[in-house]
């Protein structure tokens, strides 16, 4: 199952109607955006632009449709450092076991398998969106949420944005969160936002309207660092001596089937 998750823009123009917003749900074919949902991207857009260096954690589940119609859950956690403008860190581990490290150093991008001891690199010079762009379409890597580094991140949010709902406040995991509703003519969001001085993302789920089983991609936030130490080390990447270096692996554009899709 292909699913658009590498663009943030993607994921996050997007809502569904809530019966918490019963004239939606009634007119659906009446879009609105809201200020005050608008307000809420907006905040966290900038707190995020106004940071060059962070850390954070995702928490990541998705729905893989099969034939016969029954979703499968499969899920990543991800540890990732974003420096601007071009280098990026993240450590991703399957719920399987299987784990991997990615570095964007601003001239290379390096992926590296400590449990097969194996190494790729090639060159790649840009900023981030450059990069992670790069990354997907060439090298066919996932990139969930990836915007996040942007600088821009309110334009890409708001681009062909056709509904926009502000629900109200809400808990996750003790965080007070505004929580929004967005849509656009594929996919169906909601997000949290944590209120107050830091405007950070708690969770988003989305719906695939237009997907075969309609599934669904669900991200949990955590341990957001907006000022993060001593991290120059981690943007540089030494193979181990006795790593082997191999290709990337540019598989075949991804297919309507039952197997697991890499996120």
């Amino acid at each position: 199952m292909h699913y658009r998750i590498r663009i943030l823009a993607s994921l996050l123009t997007a809502a569904f109607c809530l019966s918490a917003h019963p004239q939606t749900a009634e007119s659906p074919e009446a879009p609105e955006i809201e200020p005050e949902a608008l307000s809420v991207l907006q905040a966290m857009s900038d707190f995020l632009a106004a940071s060059d260096e962070f850390y954070y954690e995702i928490d990541t589940t998705y729905d893989v449709v099969q034939p016969s119609g029954v979703k499968y859950e499969f899920g990543v956690a991800r540890k990732n450092l974003v420096a601007r403008p071009d280098r990026l860190h993240t450590e991703a581990i399957r719920r399987n076991g299987v784990a991997g490290t990615m570095i964007f150093d601003g001239k290379h991008i390096w992926a590296y398998s400590k449990e097969a001891n194996v190494y790729a690199q090639t060159e790649q010079v840009g900023d981030l969106v450059e990069s992670i762009e790069f990354a997907v379409s060439e090298l066919r890597i996932k990139a969930p949420l990836s915007e996040i580094a942007s600088p821009d991140l309110f334009a890409s949010i708001t681009r062909d944005l056709e509904t926009a709902y502000y629900l109200g406040e809400n808990v996750v995991r003790g965080v007070t969160s505004d929580h929004l509703f967005l849509r656009n003519d594929y996919a169906d969001v909601q997000l949290w936002v944590a209120t107050g001085d830091e405007p950070l993302l708690q969770r988003i789920v989305i719906d695939y309207r237009e997907e075969r089983g309609q599934p669904q991609f669900r991200a949990q936030f955590s341990n957001w660092n907006m000022a993060p130490k001593n991290t120059r080390e981690k943007f540089t990447f030494v193979p181990p001596k006795d790593a082997e270096r191999i290709r990337f692996y540019v598989a075949a554009p991804p297919s309507d089937s039952n197997q697991e899709d890499a996120k």
